[in-house]
């Protein structure tokens, strides 16, 4: 009894264990399905194929290989026909596969098949029929002006082949872009004409059409696409037209800058050639163009009186209608207020959204202008005209760490009021440069400072504080500043490297040290050293240079007594000194006409000196020996050498004659002399020295002019080369 109680629990169990096997295959199997399935199937009719395509939700089946199956089935049943109705089966790593196609009007299943390491994954069978899966070719068109309504175009198209034999199956789906406006039709294809109508004159269309067989709903051809351009027009608008007013180099004249934006798509009507621009006043009348079309400002210079611009475009048909500004005079009083308030605000690194206030319901619209600092002349001002009612505007395509210019201006009618300005970063950032210091004053505790401001273009950001720092043997303090000087007291004598530093709020940046003596006679040792090594180098420069020149004022030439022929004396007997003497004033006065005629030839006179000897004379009166000088007629070698007469010195005549001087006079003093010395022996040094400086008459104006050997040569032939006495 209990061995049956045992079988028969026994199998209870087996049959427990088998069912929950059995349930767990099941599950495992839906789920293994699942995970991989065909989503659709195409029959594409050129090239004939049928085309599968899965998708899994296992990764791990991203890196298997399939298999498709496709077979053909009964239409009611989705039964298999025969044993024979495999129609195709393709191995790939992927998505999609494709089988080759007998006939659309067949019933299909097909399946995929994975295979990965730990084994195969089939899905379940996907049932579809080949006429409610077909994927026709794309069509082909053909675009042309239409020949029956102006301003349409006429589409033509056709099919590749005939596909279907039921025409009323077959839809067609066309759409058409121009300017980011995209408009699409779908129509049944009841003729092989389309029109469309109501475009744009000039504007560049891009047609696109596909085809669909009805039965196949979900499954659309590919795209045909054509571009084309309609036929233009003149344009239908005025260009939007601004102004910059700005004072002249020219006096009585202003700079105006007249700024235009293109005409807007669609009343351009086509492509602007060129603009034309020209302002006129009472008196004078201004014109600048034809200009090409890239441009988008003019320059003139305008008067200052009131006058009135216009501006036109131009296509390739007609002219726009002109836009008008009013210019006001210079000496116009009357100012119009500008917007209540203006804020602006940074979004991002790229963006700043601006807000105003309007001050009344009067104004009929606002300017809003923009440009970097600096401004890159008039092409690089933005501007932005909007209607009465706007009140906010967000700038976009800006630059992080750098300063705009923003402005608003309200409009009254045919004028414009006052603007209202701010500068706006859309991102601040740390200066590139710090300030530049200087030192106005030093005293015995204490400097006062001065630092330039860091240009706005350097700043990428707003000052917040400046930070004074200074430092004496390595300790340092910092002062916070809020102005552009700062006067330190309280310092001990020595010397201090200061300089300041400026901060946004993203950082700051330091500018150069100076260093400022304090306390040392109020004075700075940099200069005071450059100074001093100035004044080393002149002093050790301009000697040298003048060296010739210096030596020649210090140490001039003396000439050497003892090497003159007056050195030698001789004694004469009175015939020969009654004879010396008739000779001497011979020579004397004819040297003296010679002179005097070569003065007025040249301006120099060579000075020459005879030797004179001393001699011995038998006095039979007397009873006793005398003495008596004669000249030497004969000169010395070196005084007959022409070289020793052109290194005589020279003494320049002056234009008058010396007092006590009579021309006719034939008289020397020196030899008057001569003979009242009675025949004693006498020292002719006196006289010799009065000769010489008797002789030139003159004195001398230029030392550095010289006589020309040979002027006065009949001057050194008054004595014969040899006489004897």
């Amino acid at each position: 009894m209990s061995q049956r109680k045992l079988s028969r629990a026994g199998l209870l169990l087996w049959m427990c264990v088998m069912n929950r096997c059995l349930d767990t295959g099941r599950t495992a199997a839906a789920a293994t399905s699942s995970t991989l399935s065909i989503t659709h199937c195409e029959c594409e009719i050129k090239p004939r194929k049928i085309t599968c395509y899965w998708k899994t939700n296992d990764h791990h089946l991203n890196h298997s290989s399939y298999r498709v199956q496709v077979n053909i089935t009964h239409c009611d049943s989705y039964t298999p026909v025969d044993d024979r109705t495999i129609l195709g089966v393709c191995n790939t790593s992927g998505p999609p596969c494709a089988v080759e196609l007998i006939s659309l009007y067949q019933c299909f299943y097909a399946d995929v098949l994975a295979s990965t390491p730990t084994g195969s994954i089939r899905s379940l069978p996907y049932y579809f029929k080949g006429l409610n899966s077909v994927k026709l070719p794309p069509p082909e068109i053909n675009l042309k002006p239409s020949e029956r309504r102006s301003g349409c175009l006429q589409v033509d198209w056709r099919t590749k082949e005939s596909v279907i034999e039921e025409r009323d199956h077959l839809r067609l789906q066309m759409e058409y872009t121009t300017h980011d406006q995209t408009r699409s039709k779908t129509i049944q294809a009841n003729s092989e004409t389309l029109e469309l109508c109501d475009l744009h004159p000039g504007s560049k269309y891009t047609v696109r059409l596909r085809a669909q067989d009805s039965r196949a709903h979900t499954h659309w051809s590919l795209w045909t696409s054509i571009d084309t351009t309609t036929e233009e027009k003149a344009p239908s608008a005025a260009p939007r037209l601004w102004r910059l007013i700005q004072p002249a180099e020219e006096p009585g004249k202003r700079r105006l800058t007249l700024l235009w934006k293109p005409i807007s798509w669609p009343e351009v009507n086509g492509v602007v050639l060129s603009y034309s621009a020209s302002c006129h006043s009472e008196l004078d009348s201004w014109t600048c163009g034809p200009l090409n079309a890239s441009r988008s400002f003019c320059v003139l210079a305008v008067s200052a009186d009131p006058c009135n611009c216009r501006l036109t475009a131009t296509n390739s048909v007609g002219t726009s209608p002109p836009a008008h500004i009013y210019i006001p005079a210079h000496t116009d009083a009357e100012e119009l207020l500008p917007p209540q308030t203006f804020n602006v605000t940074p979004l991002d690194d790229t963006r700043l959204k601006v807000d105003w206030t309007a001050l009344n319901q009067s104004e009929n619209g606002f300017v809003l202008q923009w440009s970097s600092v600096p401004r890159n002349g008039p092409a690089g001002l933005h501007w932005e005209p909007m209607n009465e009612t706007a009140r906010s505007f967000t700038l976009t395509g800006l630059l992080p760490e750098v300063p705009y210019n923003l402005s608003l201006v309200s409009l009254y009618e045919r004028r414009a009021g006052r603007d209202m300005s701010v500068i706006a970063f859309t991102r601040e950032g740390a200066p590139s440069v710090g300030p530049k210091t200087k030192v106005l004053k030093t005293s015995s505790g204490g400097v006062v400072l001065k630092w330039e401001p860091v240009p706005i273009e350097e700043l990428h950001g707003f000052i917040q504080h400046y930070t004074v720092l200074y430092s004496i043997n390595g300790k340092t303090e910092e002062v916070r500043a809020d102005v552009e000087q700062i006067s330190l007291s309280g310092l001990t004598a020595g010397t201090y490297n200061i300089c300041v530093t400026a901060h946004t709020a993203a950082g700051g940046a330091t500018g150069p040290w100076q260093m400022v003596a304090v306390g040392l006679e109020d004075v700075q040792v940099i200069p005071i050293l450059l100074c001093a090594l100035l004044l080393g180098f002149l002093i050790l420069i301009i000697p040298l240079c003048l060296r010739v020149r210096i030596k020649q004022c210090l140490c001039p030439t003396v000439p050497d007594p003892s090497k003159s022929s007056l050195s030698v004396w001789s004694n004469t007997n009175p015939f020969q000194q009654h004879k010396l003497t008739s000779t001497m004033s011979s020579i004397i006065s004819i040297s003296q006409a010679t002179s005097y005629q070569c003065y007025g030839e040249k301006d120099y006179v060579p000075v020459q000196v005879f030797p004179y000897h001393t001699v011995r004379l038998e006095d039979n009166e007397t009873n006793g020996p005398s003495t008596g000088t004669y000249l030497d007629p004969k000169p010395t070698p070196t005084q007959a050498s022409p070289t020793h007469l052109l290194n005589q010195s020279y003494a320049k005549p002056e234009q008058v004659l010396p007092a006590g001087y009579k021309e006719h006079s034939s008289t020397d003093l020196l030899l008057d002399s001569l003979v009242s010395s009675k025949m004693n022996q006498v020292d002719l040094s006196s006289y010799i020295h009065v000769s010489q400086s008797y002789v030139p008459f003159v004195t001398t104006v230029d030392a550095y002019r010289t006589l020309e050997l040979g002027e006065c040569s009949h001057f050194l032939q008054v004595l014969p080369e040899d006489t004897s006495i």
